[in-house]
């Protein structure tokens, strides 16, 4: 994918080319997007100050902000306690509005039981793998043993082709089973049908593959994309670190 993202912090933030924080929908990924990327998944470090920007925002958007994230609602709930809005989990296996979960129907089945055995069968062999299983899928990270990314990808390759109706998904360091019929894109549709996200400009930010369908999506509706980090993206715009992202959302909430 060739970027035509334009650089938007440079020294300072500045909000110039977003839209009208009051008319926005706010899509936001957490790993790499709000929290910098760990060693492992569990190894991040939470802003002690991101509760409150998250509900600051909610309360200047009427509650139009949503965390759309690979992790599960329950993990990521932990990480923000005092955030109530609404959550995506899994890609959009997982959903938490109004304080209720609604899970995808594979959730906890035998199949996802079926990959995340295989998953840690192929990890046992490959020291440094990290199999992170998921409500319906799971994950085969390699950040910490990059040689084995060949092998990796056809582990995750083969075991996607024995499974029916699931799909891998490259990400950063990573391969990602999941069902085919979840995408963040998917839950960024449907939430901008429902209140209060209807009739307002989506901006989505993210920092990886799987973030660019959502991203994509939300320039096809009239609004904007935030890549946080380097490489391609179909972005608008790039920040460069979480902690700038941060800083540009405080003062865009200003505004």
């Amino acid at each position: 994918m060739q970027s035509s993202a334009q650089k938007i912090v440079q020294g300072l933030p500045t909000v110039q080319g977003l839209p009208a924080i009051e008319e926005t929908a706010l899509f936001l990924d957490f790993d790499g997007t709000l929290v910098d990327l760990a060693a492992q998944p569990d190894a991040i470090n939470v802003p002690g100050d991101l509760t409150d920007l998250l509900g600051h925002l909610a309360a200047r958007l009427q509650g139009a902000v949503a965390l759309v994230s690979g992790r599960s609602v329950n993990v990521l709930a932990a990480f923000v306690p005092g955030y109530s809005g609404v959550i995506v989990g899994g890609h959009g296996a997982e959903w938490r509005i109004n304080g209720q979960i609604t899970q995808h129907a594979l959730t906890g089945q035998d199949v996802v039981a079926d990959l995340i055995r295989r998953a840690e069968g192929f990890a046992a062999r490959h020291p440094g793998v990290l199999v992170e299983p998921k409500p319906a899928g799971v994950v085969l990270h390699y950040r910490a043993c990059p040689e084995y990314e060949p092998a990796a990808r056809d582990a995750a390759l083969t075991m996607v082709r024995d499974t029916v109706g699931f799909e891998m998904h490259p990400a950063k360091m990573a391969y990602e089973l999941r069902p085919a019929d979840v995408g963040k894109d998917k839950a960024l549709r449907w939430l901008l049908q429902t209140p209060p996200f209807a009739g307002r400009l989506p901006v989505m930010s993210g920092d990886d593959a799987t973030d660019e369908p959502a991203m994509q999506l939300a320039r096809d509706r009239g609004g904007m994309a935030v890549k946080v980090g380097a490489g391609d993206s179909c972005a608008d715009f790039t920040v460069d670190t979480p902690a700038e992202w941060h800083a540009l959302l405080r003062k865009w909430s200003r505004g």
